[in-house]
């Protein structure tokens, strides 16, 4: 029996323009369809009329929904990991202050990407098979936050561990940016979410705030 995690990879992928764009309209129409109907109401068939193709020229390069959720899941996920690694590698980022408030705004930012579609891929696909292993977005970015305070390890406040600290930014910022962009509620919003999250962070990494 295949496995599930088999059973979630493309059949193939696409090298002609005109296969490239099949997928396009694919994972395009796989995103417009989750939003509507949910995961669990979503289906192939719906994901290919909504991209105009066939059914066989969607089993052409995926073979079920859960391969069209973990490609939209993965190309989701490497656009994040790639507005971290970008904010923390700018010129400008020379010390942990600057490297937060670096990543603070690409939370943000990689929370508006599709706050619709980043919900349901949070809230309703199943961590199983490949899709557990795309959504692993939060251990890709733990990794490099790590990287970032080992480098300036002798500005965190003492005993304290990079990559425990990396496993907290990481958490702390994940769930502020998702609660102030996908469930904001009276006075808490992107805009007064950001300064506490800093304050917050900045307290707890080096042992005193900005300024």
């Amino acid at each position: 029996m295949p496995s599930r995690d088999l059973q979630n990879s493309p059949r193939k992928m696409p090298r002609q323009a005109r296969s490239q764009h099949t997928v396009e309209a694919v994972l395009t129409a796989g995103a417009q369809v989750l939003i509507e109907l949910g995961y669990e109401k979503a289906t192939t068939s719906r994901m290919a009329e909504r991209a105009g193709v066939s059914i066989g020229s969607l089993y052409q390069y995926f073979p079920n929904k859960e391969s069209v959720v973990a490609a939209l899941i993965e190309r989701h996920a490497d656009d994040v990991v790639a507005m971290f690694d970008t904010a923390l590698s700018a010129p400008s980022v020379a010390s942990i202050h600057d490297g937060l408030q670096a990543v603070i705004a690409a939370v943000f930012a990689a929370h508006r990407l599709d706050p619709k579609l980043h919900k349901i891929l949070n809230e309703q696909v199943p961590r199983v098979g490949r899709l557990g292993k795309a959504m692993d977005t939060s251990r890709r970015i733990t990794k490099r936050l790590e990287s970032f305070l080992v480098e300036r390890k002798g500005e965190l406040r003492d005993g304290l561990d990079p990559a425990v600290a990396a496993v907290v930014t990481e958490t702390v910022l994940e769930a502020i940016g998702h609660r102030a962009i996908l469930q904001p509620s009276g006075s808490f919003t992107m805009r007064t979410a950001a300064p506490e999250a800093f304050a917050l962070l900045a307290a707890y990494l080096t042992g005193h705030g900005h300024g």
